[in-house]
């Protein structure tokens, strides 16, 4: 959801260098993309003394974006250095900031987050008024596709944040043995990918389809993920992670939604489906339903179906 915000920064001034402060298991994500000159990673659990001090040590920056809202983020560029912060005016973190910024007012109060970033973009002299090209990420380049006999689908069934934004198994199964049957020229081979964490549930759903079939889930570091979903014709997931990375790739994504609002976080591009079945509870933003999962129940596999059916035709014609 940042990468508009990113391309925009980029094509500033012809010599902005952009580096990346993030997490050491997204570096891979970031050195993927084309707009990042260099990525400064650092653990998990570091104290903001120590990301200021791992930023310190690569040099000096002219200016610097937070994208979070955290005053910790703030105090770490400040620890680190970094010239000219430019970022929401939140959580007590003005006084740190060259140019705090207020928040936008979204219509009806609702706005996707790559609108917020791209704000804070505009506010460091970007130009975001070509929003189409903002917007657009090129499709993945995939030697598959070269090879349309075979077709390479990504699933994510699970979702850390909890079971409120999980699609039940048996339905992406249904789904995708169903795309087999329709489709009997063609090899479907489905890789399922996920965190640690969710090893079972990639065991689960594999278990209920056909070879060729994989679990990846928990076998994956960030930087494989990146590789093997390049690799995708397109992947069919909940609302995750592995959703926005995807889309980052530039892989389209069948994305289903059930406690979350797509408004806000639906991946980025034209070429991706939106499932969203709104009941009179949603979005809730649990983490697990206290009712009847009904978001989710009243989401059929015809309809999953149907989606990655409109990306076989839309993206990967075969006439």
């Amino acid at each position: 959801m940042s990468l508009p915000a990113v391309r925009a920064l980029k094509q500033r001034r012809h010599d902005t260098e952009i580096t990346i402060c993030c997490r050491d298991n997204l570096a891979a994500m970031w050195s993927a993309r084309d707009e990042i000159d260099s990525v400064i990673t650092f653990k998990r659990g570091l104290n903001p003394q120590e990301v200021g001090r791992i930023i310190r040590e690569r040099g000096a920056f002219d200016e610097g974006l937070l994208l979070p809202n955290s005053f910790r983020s703030a105090l770490e560029f400040r620890l680190g250095r970094v010239g000219n912060l430019t970022g929401y005016k939140r959580h007590g973190r003005g006084l740190m900031l060259k140019h705090a910024i207020k928040e936008p007012e979204a219509i009806e109060g609702k706005q996707h987050h790559v609108h917020r970033y791209l704000n804070l973009a505009k506010a460091m002299g970007a130009d975001i008024s070509d929003l189409d090209d903002l917007l657009a990420i090129p499709a993945a380049p995939t030697p598959l596709q070269q090879n349309l006999s075979e077709i390479h689908v990504g699933v994510c069934p699970g979702a850390e944040y909890g079971n409120a934004k999980r699609y039940p198994i048996d339905r992406y199964a249904s789904a995708l043995q169903s795309l087999r049957e329709n489709h009997p020229e063609l090899v479907f081979r489905i890789s399922v990918f996920g965190s640690p964490a969710e090893e079972g549930i990639g065991e689960e759903l594999s278990s209920l389809i056909d070879e060729p079939r994989e679990n990846r889930a928990g076998k994956t570091s960030m930087a494989d993920l990146v590789k093997e979903l390049k690799t995708c014709h397109f992947v069919a997931t909940n609302d995750t992670g592995t959703m926005h990375l995807a889309a980052a790739l530039g892989v389209p994504t069948v994305a289903i939604f059930g406690s979350t609002e797509p408004i806000f976080t639906a991946p980025i591009g034209t070429v991706h489906r939106v499932i969203r079945h709104q009941v009179d509870c949603s979005p809730c933003f649990l983490r697990e339903c206290p009712v009847d999962y009904r978001c989710m129940l009243q989401v059929e596999p015809e309809t999953v179906l149907n989606e990655m059916e409109t990306l076989l035709k839309e993206v990967f014609p075969t006439d």
